[in-house]
């Protein structure tokens, strides 16, 4: 009796441990020089809203050192770190890569051990000196003779970290990755359980599954797939991606669905309105944001403001039409679902591109301040 009250108490304990409520949030320093309401810097965080914050982006310089993108962000390192005064459990990461980084610089870097040790041993100064708690790898995508490459990378930078923790009798340095979530990058990118076994999370990138490139519209982050998707579409949403990774061998408490913080826009064709209606490309570019078809969730809020919201029934998603434009996003009630779904096949958390996109003033969507982020907060974070 003793032995089966032991052990089920241990079950208990296990059970507890493995819960969703890491809550990782990007910061883009690109932000900091948008007009107007755009603008978002360090001093506009609140460190207390995620678990997790990532400064993006660093760079790798032409002898293969982990750098900063520029001498200004150095002074916002050090800004970005002593947020951690306000929030001591707060946890601080540097990415190195992104969406627009020019990836030869990583397939160089990896291709000889010799420029692999050199980007960790710079990568721990760089880390320690400006007291980074970690490092977030963005490398898009390592596909072909770069896969072995990344292995390699994530499995070295781990025990350099090991053994500079067990030196300097510091807690070591966190290795983390952002990764695809489409299954023929995914299947071309990564031995994913070799590198899972190094890493100590991965955000999977579930957004931007669909895009202007296509010929109809579609919601660019649903979380099942939807009754019209056909051939390889099926594989184009958050639950597919997320179910892949873990399938593939990566731990499901190691893995952090992706949540976007903006929606993806379409200029209409035709008088249809719903998925799979004919686009001619982008939509219109946000306001503030300034990109074609990208409107942050406070733009988004803004340009739907007197229009109702539908449902994609089976994607679990919202989109909206004004005029000509379509729009795709997630609002309180996907979020919900999203976070639900996340907790109950038992994935480590979320993770939200990006902190600038959301209504820090509570101006446009009159849902207080950072609605996003807030309501993913209290849906994540235990002891909210």
């Amino acid at each position: 009796m003793c032995k089966l009250t032991l052990t089920a108490g241990l079950c208990l304990i296990i059970a507890s441990l493995a819960t969703s409520s890491r809550l990782v949030c990007y910061y883009n320093s690109l932000a900091e020089n948008r007009p107007d309401y755009g603008q978002f810097s360090v001093s506009d965080i609140d460190p207390n809203k995620c678990t997790h914050l990532i400064y993006a982006f660093s760079d790798i310089n032409n002898t293969n050192e982990l750098v900063p993108s520029s001498d200004t962000d150095i002074p916002r390192y050090e800004l970005f770190n002593g947020l951690k005064t306000r929030n001591p459990l707060l946890k601080t990461l540097l990415a190195v890569g992104g969406l627009m980084f020019n990836t030869q610089k990583f397939s160089t870097m990896v291709a000889d051990q010799q420029q692999r040790t050199k980007f960790i041993q710079s990568a721990v100064k760089l880390l320690r000196v400006n007291s980074f708690d970690g490092i977030n790898l963005d490398w898009r995508y390592p596909g072909g003779q770069d896969k072995p490459g990344f292995t390699l990378l994530c499995k070295e930078l781990k025990e350099a970290f090991v053994a500079e923790g067990n030196t300097t009798n510091r807690d070591r340095l966190i290795v983390t990755a952002s990764v695809s979530a489409e299954k023929e990058i995914i299947d071309d990118s990564y031995e994913v359980a070799q590198i899972a076994k190094h890493l100590d999370f991965m955000n999977v990138l579930t957004f931007d599954f669909h895009g202007p490139l296509e010929n109809v519209t579609g919601h660019h982050s649903p979380l099942y797939n939807g009754s019209q998707d056909t051939g390889d579409e099926i594989y184009l949403n958050t639950d597919f991606a997320m179910r892949y990774w873990r399938d593939q061998g990566a731990p499901a408490q190691k893995l952090n669905l992706g949540l976007a913080a903006y929606g993806r826009a379409f200029s209409l064709a035709t008088a249809s309105r719903g998925v799979g209606a004919p686009i001619n490309g982008s939509g219109e570019e946000g306001c503030y944001t300034g990109e074609e078809g990208f409107w942050a969730y406070y733009e988004t809020c803004l340009y739907i403001e007197r229009v109702s919201t539908q449902l994609i029934v089976d994607q679990k998603v919202p989109y909206a039409v004004t005029q000509n434009q379509w729009v795709g996003f997630d609002n309180k009630d996907s979020l919900n679902t999203k976070v639900s779904y996340l907790k109950s096949n038992n994935f480590g958390g979320a993770f939200v591109w990006s902190l600038d996109l959301d209504d820090i003033s509570g101006t446009f969507c009159k849902m207080g301040n950072s609605p996003f982020i807030s309501q993913l907060h209290t849906l994540l974070v235990p002891g909210n």
